[in-house]
Order: C-alpha cells, then structure tokens, then sequence
C-alpha cells in the first residue's frame, strides 16, 4: 500500500519535494520502476523523499533484518539533500556504506540511503 503526505501539494509545489511510504520492497518497486540492487529484498516501512526539480536527489528510510550486500564502509562526507522525518540524524553517524551512487547510514536495524552523494564519487575514484 503507498500513502502520500496529505501536505504533498504544498511540499512539492513550495519545497520542491513527493514524499511517499511503502510497505516493502515489491510495492517501491512497483511505484518508482525499479529499486537500487543495494536495497535489501526485506527492507519494509519504506519512506522515500524525492525532489521534483532534481531528478537525480532521493533519500529512503527504511528498516531491514537482512542488511546491505555490496556496499563499501567509508568516511561519512555528505548528507542527505532531501531530508526524511524520524530518520537517523546522520551528524552523529561516522561512516557510511557507499553503494553505487548512493550514501547509506545505519543506526539502530534503520537505514537512511540518500543520493546523490560524495561517498559515491569517492568510491568512483578508487583504483
């Protein structure tokens, strides 16, 4: 099932920003095309910020048992252009897993995957 914020029009007409939630992984899936491969097939109580000016901005919240695979730890760099309430605060969080294009920090069994990110570019680079 997918929820869209009663405030969406405001937010995306004054913000700049669609905030939807999914249950899971599938119903992502289903609204937005595809999922980044990093997402873990478990991930559930989905929330998703997106920019409506910057197609390439996006943060996910979510929580998983199953964790990430594939994804490098490194130094925390940057932080999330679009901000989702209740997430982890990602100031207090030192590293991240960098996972394609996008940043991951984990607090708590709770992910908070945002791009674009400096970790993204960081990881690009490495021979």
């Amino acid at each position: 099932m997918t929820t869209v914020a009663g405030c969406s029009v405001v937010d995306n007409l004054a913000y700049g920003r669609a905030e939807t939630t999914y249950d899971d992984a599938r119903s992502l899936a289903q609204a937005r095309g595809d999922v980044p491969e990093w997402l873990p097939s478990d991930a559930r109580s989905i929330q998703r910020v997106a920019s409506t000016r910057d197609e390439t901005a996006e943060s996910l919240v979510f929580v998983s048992d199953d964790g990430l695979t594939g994804c490098e730890e490194v130094p925390r760099e940057s932080a999330p252009t679009m901000e989702v309430d209740a997430a982890p605060d990602v100031y207090e969080i030192s590293s991240v897993f960098a996972c394609g294009t996008w940043a991951v920090a984990q607090q708590d069994g709770t992910f908070y995957a945002w791009t674009p990110a400096a970790e993204a570019e960081a990881e690009d680079e490495q021979p």
